[in-house]
């Protein structure tokens, strides 16, 4: 298991039954990969990515490596949830 600071609750909703295949980098890329089952901050059994099909991820990830799901960000803001579980608001970027 793979657990991120960003999940369903978050930003990543889009995820639920698994439609949708976000590309997933790490700096870790060039070693060994397994299996592996995202997971979001929050305490909900719900805020799980990817258990049915899990993402091929570096076996030398560790706690503070940075992950990057591409792909992603459009319209989070609008429907991630606020204040959830402790949790602030996404912040907003303009590029």
């Amino acid at each position: 298991w793979v657990y991120l600071d960003i999940g369903k609750f978050g930003g990543l909703a889009e995820t639920m039954d698994e439609a949708i295949r976000y590309s997933i980098v790490t700096d870790r890329d060039q070693d060994g990969k397994s299996p592996c089952v995202l997971a979001g901050p929050t305490c909900d059994s719900a805020d799980v990515l990817y258990e049915k099909n899990p993402y091929a991820l570096p076996d030398t990830l560790q706690a503070g490596d940075e992950v990057f799901i591409e792909g992603t960000g459009a319209y989070t803001s609008t429907y991630s949830a606020v204040a959830f579980n402790g949790f602030p608001p996404l912040r907003t970027f303009a590029i």
